[in-house]
Parts: structure tokens; C-alpha cells; sequence
């Protein structure tokens, strides 16, 4: 048999295969492989989300129920808040969040859910911290004990310890 040497492959010659064939055999050459290999990788590693994308992501989407729990206590609004609340744990049953959410989730009434609130708001503040610039941290003094801390993404002064009785009462805190 006679044949052609291509990229260190012997090839067989076209009348030893036959006029019709059309077969191709790829190169053995090793660093050709490496290279395919690592350009392969490379792409892979490019289009996959990144740990640090995934994180942002799960605090924003953690923060947004937060904020639709606030936003509900401003509006005296129970079922709201118990159902953005679970919607928390519902994405994440791990979160720092988690058990503070809960119990505004099984609050009976907006005075038992607002003080769960306030846990759910110092572990919010935590979360927020890493997570860019993009809330202002509230402060109402009237609230019992010292008074009560909040997310605004707005930075308005939108009270969910009073609701409608002191709707703007607190300010940024310093």
C-alpha cells in the first residue's frame, strides 16, 4: 500500500481507497489537542456564570422580597408582607434571612410582624453591606428599644414600624 505523509499521519493514497472515499484522518499532533483543549476550557469558562454574579444575584433577589416586606408593613398591609416575607425563605431556607422572614411569614398581626421585622432588617442591613451602595439604611427613633433600622432603595423616609400613624417619621441613618 502505498501512501502520503500529512502532518505525520500516513494517509493512504486515493487509488488504494478508492476514487468515492472521502475520508479524513485528523492529525496526531499532541500540542494541537492541548490547544483545542484549552481554548475549549477558556470558552466555557467565559460564558458560565461566575460564583461572585451568582451571589449578587441571590442577595438582590433576597433584598427585593425584603423591600416588598417593608413596603407592605408601610402599607399596613398583613398579608403582603407575610407573603413577600415567604417568599424569602422560599428561595433560600439558608439565608441569614431566613428565620427572621419566617416569623414576620407567621406574624398574626402587623404588631407582631413589624417586630419581627426589626430582626429581619438588622440581618437586611448585613446583607446590603456587601452588596454596592445601592440602599440608604433608615432610622426611626420611636420605635421600642432603641428604635428601628431599615433598607430604602429610594431613599425615602417610608416607615414600616408605624405605616399610615407615622408614615415619615425617622430620617438616614448616620
Amino acid at each position: 500500500m502505498r501512501g502520503r505523509h500529512s502532518g505525520g499521519v500516513s494517509l493512504p493514497d486515493a487509488a488504494s481507497r478508492g476514487a468515492d472515499s472521502k475520508k479524513v484522518y485528523p492529525s496526531s499532533n499532541p500540542m494541537k489537542s492541548i490547544l483545542s483543549l484549552f481554548a475549549l476550557t477558556s470558552f466555557a469558562i467565559a460564558f458560565s456564570p461566575f460564583p461572585a454574579q451568582a451571589e449578587e444575584d441571590h442577595a438582590m433577589h433576597v433584598l427585593k422580597g425584603y423591600l416588598n416586606v417593608a413596603n407592605a408593613l408601610y402599607e399596613d398591609d398583613l398579608a403582603a408582607a407575610k407573603e413577600a416575607a415567604a417568599s424569602i425563605t422560599d428561595h433560600d431556607a439558608d439565608s441569614a434571612l431566613a428565620e427572621p422572614a419566617t416569623k414576620v411569614a407567621d406574624a398574626e398581626n402587623l404588631a407582631t410582624a413589624r417586630e419581627a421585622f426589626k430582626a429581619l432588617s438588622a440581618k437586611a442591613i448585613e446583607l446590603a453591606k456587601g452588596h454596592g451602595d445601592h440602599y440608604t439604611v433608615m432610622h426611626c427613633p420611636m420605635v421600642k428599644g432603641g428604635g428601628g433600622d431599615w433598607l430604602s432603595a429610594d431613599g425615602k423616609v417610608n416607615n414600616p414600624y408605624f405605616g399610615p400613624k407615622m408614615p415619615h417619621c425617622g430620617g438616614p441613618k448616620k
